[in-house]
């Protein structure tokens, strides 16, 4: 009787074993594939100087929110080359919109306002500024230096122009992915009085925004 009732409890747990549910893994979910780069030439005191940055592309943005006025937002992309810890910012402000709650404009409003830049000359905004209307382009120089663009036009000429904007979202966030090209000024006041100069020219950039 014994051994018939070890026997018996042997096969109740290889019962209780073999009916464990298996996990089931979900597949991978798809993220939008975003591009990253930023390419051009800048000026040194030997002349032009090529550059590419397209190792870590990462996104925020700047708001001030109120319950009285419009709330406004400008939208920035870093393009870096990350184990240098330098590269380029790109900025687009101000976005203007009657906040809801939510601290964000609506898809909608976000994707329009993106959209009515392509094919323009977008303005420079000043740089003491730090927010505003129009661009602002920031170059982390490899001595972690960073450069503002800058108003003054002493270069061949000076714009900031969107080919496009593709509108995707993931899991993520929500993206206005673009392609750009720029020349301007750029000036820093870390190496001397005044400001020192230099000229980037021919600049590709391909990023995004990400509505957050």
């Amino acid at each position: 009787m014994k051994k018939t009732f070890i026997s018996g409890g042997v096969a109740a747990i290889f019962v209780m074993f073999s009916c464990t549910d298996h996990e089931v893994i979900p597949p991978p979910v798809p993220l939008v594939d975003l591009g990253c780069l930023c390419e051009g030439s800048i000026e040194t005191v030997t002349g032009d100087s090529s550059f590419t940055y397209d190792d870590t592309c990462t996104f925020s943005s700047t708001k001030t929110i109120s319950t009285t006025v419009q709330s406004d937002a400008e939208y920035q992309t870093q393009i870096q080359n990350g184990a240098m810890n330098q590269g380029f910012e790109i900025e687009m402000g101000s976005l203007r919109w009657t906040d809801d709650g939510s601290n964000n404009p609506t898809s909608a409003d976000w994707q329009a306002y993106f959209d009515a830049m392509v094919g323009v000359n977008t303005e420079f905004a000043p740089h003491s500024n730090g927010t505003g209307d129009g661009a602002v382009v920031r170059w982390t120089d490899p001595n972690g230096k960073i450069w503002v663009s800058d108003t003054t036009v002493d270069c061949a000429f000076s714009d900031f122009k969107f080919n496009l904007f593709t509108y995707d979202k993931d899991t993520t966030g929500e993206y206005m992915e673009f392609d750009a090209v720029f020349n301007v000024r750029v000036i820093n006041s870390d190496y001397g009085t005044p400001d020192s100069a230099r000229c980037i020219t021919n600049a590709h950039v391909k990023s995004a925004f990400r509505l957050d």
